[in-house]
């Protein structure tokens, strides 16, 4: 608690001293390039299907922009989150990292993320993988829309919606290539090609990532005793994606392919598993056509045909069993195949200037593994054959969503909408919103009421003995959102909200037997407050998170911090030099099961720092150095598969060198 006070304390005293002696101000778009809470004036797309000004919107949201990433050095897409207020994570260190937004934990299938507005959720589990297969360099903006939004997305999107916007062309040619070095074996090249044709109006973009690291030394003592000195850990990410915008047509497409090691999903010592030339490879496609036509001011329509692929390869090792004395151990194979195609047609109708109305109809049929296809090759020296193709399971999805923004007077509007979801596997759900919007040129406050849902998936219902009876998760929420700006460059704001999840999903352990249940509700409390401060030569940001998560007994759910902060700035030397410095404060958490290191299951909290100094525009070039975890703090993250802790990784460094290809 004394370093979040410290921390705290350190961001009010950049905001009072700065604010004292700086009295320049900024053009918007100054500001909105170093801005990093949600400035009022800034567009986004993700909280209502169609863009708006944040300030009217009936939500709470965030945006990252192309020139953070650059800035800070963000690696990862939890390295950009992880500086927000809300997050909080479980990182494996393995093949998957798990994003908690508001006090919700789960394996990713509690929030709802999109590349270009389209889903890249896996497709079985309904989780999405974090970790390192993002290419950053490829990022117009990030937009995360805190809160139920099953309004208009349906399932999955209960503690929010992450949407990556990638980079396009709206002028000339632009371009660049990247290379980085670092510790613990990390490496990444990188390149982006965008070019638009004023008279043709034809516009294109192309880009690829090929990134290693090993991320961490968790052999040993290192890794909290849980894996031997000979342990094997790493991920290889490789990603393609190319847009094309032709007048009122567009079409996108990306390809990620995630290679990892299993090691940290069970331990080594002291148990039954290698933890050794095991792999996990699961690769995604997903593909848009988008047509968009504007008849007027009043009228517009979008449809939009996608294709979703996540498929757990069959070179998948998914973990290799021990000889004994009686047995030759076991390699253990996996194999799960997953397709979707769907179409969304949306119409937006202004019938005159206070009412728009957005309406829309989208039709999915998704052919999805019923579990894994497993093989064995009953030795631990001998890989197994691949997997046969698992049995198929066919549904069919149709959903129709109406939303409508009424202005009831000047300064006040109301926001309502209504979806209704007919699946083949879940049956029926009615998801209704309201909120009220009030206005002012300094001040804004959202008061919001969202249901949402998250129906189960083949995975659920298959889980060990399987339960055939599972119904979906349900969420009530209701925030009260307001917003300051004292000047243009300085804002304030604070978010309360109650959260309420019932017939949660929660495992079952019957002896051997195993399955997931509705059983359980889940309640948070939660407390949001950030502000940002913004001049031509600075940007400072501060946060508070106070999460207060409890099933209704009021036992505290395990993985959750009840006080999270964050904290940076970014100064300019001149027009090359940039420096840029970041904390990250983590209050103490319960682990679900006790930790034989320690004998209790307490995680202790944790002050972090991060630091990236950045040469810009030197012939061409941009070269940045960065250092994560700058004091080399011994810290870990939750473990909910085996009785132990993730130790988080040490001091790293890393050199990033850009070139501009048409400078």
């Amino acid at each position: 608690m004394k370093r979040l006070f410290l921390l705290l304390m350190i961001g009010v005293n950049c905001f009072s001293n700065v604010f004292a002696q700086e009295k320049d101000t900024l053009k918007a778009d100054d500001i909105l390039k170093m801005s990093f809470t949600d400035l009022m004036n800034t567009k986004v797309i993700s909280a209502s299907k169609v863009q708006q000004e944040i300030k009217d919107v009936s939500a709470t949201v965030q945006v990252i922009t192309a020139e953070q990433i650059k800035d800070r050095g963000y690696f990862t897409l939890e390295e950009a989150l992880g500086d927000l207020p809300g997050f909080q994570f479980r990182n494996i260190n393995g093949f998957n990292s798990y994003v908690f937004l508001r006090g919700a934990p789960s394996q990713n299938n509690l929030i709802l993320l999109l590349v270009d507005g389209v889903q890249i959720n896996e497709l079985n589990s309904g989780g999405f993988y974090g970790g390192g297969q993002f290419n950053m360099s490829n990022i117009e903006r990030i937009e995360i829309v805190y809160g139920p939004s099953s309004t208009l997305y349906g399932t999955n999107a209960v503690s929010g919606v992450i949407n990556i916007i990638t980079k396009s062309s709206n002028w000339g040619k632009k371009g660049n290539i990247s290379m980085l070095a670092g510790t613990f074996k990390t490496g990444m090249l990188d390149f982006n090609l965008r070019n638009y044709n004023d008279e043709s109006q034809i516009a294109y973009s192309v880009s690829g990532m090929y990134k290693v690291s090993e991320k961490a030394d968790l052999r040993g003592i290192d890794g909290d005793n849980n894996w031997t000195g000979e342990m094997e850990n790493f991920e290889n990410d490789f990603s393609l994606s190319a847009k094309l915008r032709i007048k009122n047509f567009s079409a996108g497409i990306i390809f990620q392919n995630k290679q990892s090691s299993m090691t940290t999903n069970n331990k080594s010592i002291d148990d039954k598993y290698f933890d050794r030339n095991t792999l996990w490879n699961i690769s995604f496609l997903n593909g848009f056509v988008k047509y968009t036509y504007n008849r007027s001011n009043r009228i517009s329509y979008k449809s939009t045909l996608y294709y979703r692929n996540a498929t757990v390869n069959p070179n998948t090792v998914n973990n290799i069993i021990k000889a004994t004395d009686t047995t030759s151990g076991n390699q253990v194979g996996y194999y799960r195949p997953n397709h979707l195609v769907g179409l969304d047609n949306q119409l937006i109708y202004n019938p005159f200037k206070k009412l728009m109305i957005i309406g829309g109809i989208i039709g999915e049929i998704e052919k999805l593994s019923d579990g894994f296809s497993i093989s064995n090759s009953n030795s631990q020296f001998v890989p197994p054959p691949a997997p046969s193709k698992p049995d198929m399971l066919n549904n069919n999805l149709f959903s129709y969503y109406l939303q409508l923004n009424y202005k009831i007077i000047n300064k006040l509007s109301f926001v309502g909408g209504i979806r209704h979801d007919f699946s083949s596997y879940y049956g029926r759900v009615l998801t209704p919103r309201a909120g009220l919007v009030f206005n002012t040129d300094k001040f804004t406050a959202k008061f919001m009421y969202n249901r949402a849902f998250r129906a189960p998936k083949p995975w659920d219902y298959n889980y060990g003995t399987g339960n055939e009876l599972l119904k979906p998760e349900k969420m009530h929420s209701f925030e009260l959102f307001t917003s300051y700006s004292i000047l243009k460059n300085l804002s304030f704001g604070a978010s309360l909200y109650r959260n309420h999840i019932n017939d949660k999903l929660t495992l079952d352990i019957s002896g051997s037997d195993v399955r997931w249940v509705n059983e359980n509700k889940l309640n948070t409390f939660g407390l949001e407050f950030y502000g940002n401060y913004s001049t031509k030569s600075l940007s400072i940001y501060a946060n508070y998170t106070y999460t207060n998560s409890y099933e209704d007994e009021g036992i505290l759910i395990p993985e959750i911090s009840m006080h999270t902060a964050n904290a940076g700035v970014t100064y300019s030397f001149s027009p090359h030099i940039k420096a840029n410095l970041r904390a990250n404060y983590l209050g103490g958490r319960n682990n679900p099961m006790l930790i034989p290191s320690t004998g209790d299951n307490k995680i202790d909290g944790v002050f972090l720092l991060h630091g990236a100094i950045s040469y810009n525009d030197f012939n061409g070039f941009d070269i940045q150095l960065k250092v994560n975890n700058f004091f080399n703090e011994v810290y870990y993250h939750p473990s909910n598969r085996f009785a132990g802790r993730y130790r988080q990784p040490q001091r790293s460094i890393m050199l990033m060198i850009t070139y501009d290809l048409f400078r």
